[in-house]
Parts: C-alpha cells; sequence; structure tokens
C-alpha cells in the first residue's frame, strides 16, 4: 500500500483557501487500503487532521453514526465540522449472496460519484470526498468541484484528470 500516492492534489484548483491539497499519512493509507481491499459494504469514515495554508493533512478517522450499510450505498450520519475529508468506498467484490455484477466491470469504473454522493457532499462537510474501490483504486474532489457537479445537476461525477490512482490493468 506504500506505493499508493500518499499526496492528493487537486488538478484544477491553484488557491489555498479552500485548501488544494489533501495529504493522507502514511500509517492512514494503510489502514484505509486494508477497509478498501476488504470491505463489501460501503461504509464512510470522516478523516480527522489539520489544515495548514494549500495542504489538509488527514492523519485518523472516525467512523460517524452508521444509519445503512449495503454493498451499493451507504447512509451514515454527519462528520464532526474539523474533519478534512470524507472517505467511502464503492466495493468492487459484492458478497456471495449477491448476483454478480458486470464482468467486465474494472475498478476505476467504480471510482466515481454518484448522484447521492454529489447532493451529499455538495451541501455539507469536509473539503475533500475521496472513493476507493481497493487497495490500489482511489478518486478524490474538493468539495467545490462536488458543488460544480451539483450546481450542473450531474447524476454521475467522473474521476478528473490528475484525480485517479488506479494501479489495477486497465
Amino acid at each position: 500500500m506504500r506505493s499508493v500516492v500518499t499526496v492528493l492534489t487537486l488538478a484544477t484548483l491553484v488557491v489555498a483557501d479552500p485548501p488544494a491539497r489533501l495529504v493522507i499519512a502514511s500509517g492512514l493509507l494503510a489502514r484505509l487500503g486494508v477497509l478498501a481491499a476488504g470491505l463489501h459494504n460501503e461504509i464512510v469514515l470522516c478523516l480527522s487532521g489539520s489544515i495548514d495554508g494549500a495542504t489538509a493533512r488527514a492523519t485518523d478517522f472516525v467512523m460517524p453514526d452508521p444509519k445503512a450499510s449495503q454493498a451499493e450505498r451507504a447512509a451514515f450520519g454527519p462528520c464532526p465540522a474539523e474533519s478534512v475529508a470524507i472517505w467511502h468506498n464503492h466495493p468492487l467484490e459484492q458478497p456471495p449472496t449477491l448476483p454478480r455484477g458486470d464482468p467486465a466491470l474494472r475498478p476505476r469504473d467504480l471510482c466515481a460519484l454518484s448522484d447521492t454522493d454529489i447532493q451529499t457532499a455538495a451541501r455539507v462537510g469536509p473539503p475533500f470526498i475521496v472513493i476507493a474501490v481497493d487497495v490500489d483504486t482511489w478518486c478524490w474532489w474538493s468539495r467545490d468541484q462536488v458543488r460544480n457537479l451539483a450546481a450542473a445537476n450531474a447524476l454521475h461525477g467522473a474521476p478528473v484528470a490528475g484525480q485517479l490512482v488506479a494501479r489495477s490493468p486497465p
């Protein structure tokens, strides 16, 4: 997991307010990677840390109160106000109790914001949203980017060029 990029830099932002870069501490990145690799249901985590100028640094996480956690959706309470990012997963592997999905589905195909993700993250929350599909596939957006998607009534938020790490085969 240490080979995954630990500095998530927004390709489209040039201003420091809000922060333009999210750095995830290596120990936290390793723990999140284990979760991303092994979860069959979606979960939401609130990444905590600090903001110093243009850089938000995530060092730990808390799980907000869960309301629902299923293979294709999750509902959780709000993150603490001081959170620097919302992390959640879009599991690639479905539990054996569900019918198999599209066999041609690639991890990067799931690394996108759903309409629910867009509407939720645009309203409230930390400066970043991060989605992990598996240990090698992550994508991220700033809250401003998500608000732009919501304003355009987007039903899908594709990864932004430069804001996707996909180490799995294409």
